[in-house]
């Protein structure tokens, strides 16, 4: 049985998927059973998928017609989840979209649609300092394959991420300008300060939020050296820029006789491309001490610091050790000055009593052994 859908150009036919991982073009799942297939392409949609025409009109949940648009990404106006679609469905008289479950939840079954909802998903838009328009509040869905070519299409990269902290923003309540490409986590949002008073790689001028958009030129982070995207800390006396994480980033700085200058310690969500000036090695996931003015960097290992050493405050000889983190709490403090640490640095570490310190906490003090 042959059956032309309005959203491809081939006519599909109607048989087992067999073997091969076919995603449904329009509720973007995979395909378990029988299903409409394009042989040459490898287009595919469920009975009941490829069974909605192509506009739709329910007065009791929305007052317009609502039409097909195909490969859209949209921040659905039922579910508040924001995801890349084949298929959608948009008001043709205002700004409406339902992405292709939530449709098809209407035409079917709108309890459907309660259950796909989630009560911390209410349509909120909010302005914020961050962006210079309205922000909206959604949920960013997890990607299917199909997902990811169209994200690709519109954002020329299929990964997501947070304008603040640089992370992945996939499964998420976040806020979004769909128009400026700007996405932000909630949480970032919320946490963020209105200004940096002092950042470790600029202590000496206030940092203050710079939202821009469509820039002409590159802006690159002065700590990180990578491409700032949508809002950056900045010093005007400077005119230096940096990312939300790098001017909040949690390190210290340390002396040492390799460098006349005090050097930072940076861990691995911002050293990605860095080479060791000792080892010339880029493929570290350990950190390095760091000078920014002179873009010296080198591994901890590739500088002479005592591999063990006792020290008058603990028992016990304590180790150089790797990066880690003792727990999953996220909250990690230095035994010896009682501060935060970043548990992307190295540390010295006594596994006897889990006794932990700042390398620059000891180094004045050690006796080696």
């Amino acid at each position: 049985m042959k059956f032309q859908h309005f959203s491809h150009h081939h006519k599909l036919i109607f048989r087992e998927a067999y073997e091969e991982e076919y995603e449904c073009a329009g509720c973007l799942d995979v395909i378990n059973g029988p299903a409409y297939i394009c042989e040459d392409e490898g287009f595919a949609m469920h009975k009941v998928c490829a069974a909605m025409p192509p506009q739709i009109q329910k007065d009791a949940f929305h007052p317009h017609p609502l039409k097909f648009k195909l490969v859209d990404i949209i921040v659905c106006d039922a579910c508040r989840r924001f995801s890349a679609n084949y298929i959608i469905y948009k008001c043709i008289y205002c700004e409406f979209n339902l992405d292709f479950k939530c449709a098809v939840a209407i035409i079917n079954d709108e309890n459907e649609i309660a259950k796909r909802d989630d009560e911390d998903l209410r349509r909120t838009t909010t302005p914020h300092f961050s962006h210079p328009h309205q922000l909206t509040r959604c949920k960013v869905s997890p990607m299917s394959e199909l997902g990811e070519n169209i994200f690709k299409t519109f954002w020329q990269s299929s990964k997501l991420k947070c304008v603040a902290c640089k992370l992945e923003v996939q499964g998420t309540l976040s806020f979004i300008c769909l128009p400026c490409k700007f996405l932000i986590h909630e949480s970032c949002m919320n946490d963020m300060p209105m200004q940096v008073l002092s950042s470790p790689f600029h202590p000496h001028h206030i940092l203050h939020p710079r939202p821009f958009f469509n820039a002409r030129e590159q802006v690159r982070c002065y700590a990180c050296r990578k491409k700032v995207n949508g809002f950056s800390f900045y010093c005007n006396t400077c005119d230096a820029d940096f990312h939300v994480s790098c001017a909040k980033y949690r390190t210290r700085a340390t002396k040492h006789s390799c460098h006349p200058h005090n050097l930072l310690q940076l861990g691995k969500s911002i050293i990605k491309g860095i080479s060791c000036h000792a080892c010339g090695r880029k493929t570290c996931n350990d950190s390095i001490f760091s000078c920014r003015k002179c873009d010296f960097n080198v591994h901890p290992k590739c500088i002479p610091l005592p591999s063990s050493f006792e020290h008058k405050r603990h028992l016990h000889p304590l180790t150089l050790t790797s990066p880690f983190a003792e727990d999953d709490s996220r909250d990690y403090y230095c035994d010896m000055c009682e501060t935060e640490r970043n548990p992307e640095i190295h540390v010295y570490y006594c596994a006897e009593c889990n006794y932990i310190a700042h390398i620059d906490c000891v180094l004045s003090e050690v006796r080696q052994l």
